[in-house]
């Protein structure tokens, strides 16, 4: 659920952990492109690319 609201800027990650019943911390430390999901790109792994 996570993943699919933070490309949206409406919601901050505080809100979307609030939401969820957990920190802002759990989120940072279990989506670990976390990043690049709330900059709305797909992060390498999903694409099918590799690092």
């Amino acid at each position: 659920m996570a993943q699919d609201l933070l490309p949206n800027p409406e919601h901050s990650i505080t809100a979307i952990a609030k939401m969820l019943g957990v920190s802002p911390g759990t989120l940072y430390n279990h989506i670990p492109d976390l990043g690049e999901l709330r900059a709305g790109r797909i992060p390498a792994q999903l694409e099918g690319g590799s690092r």
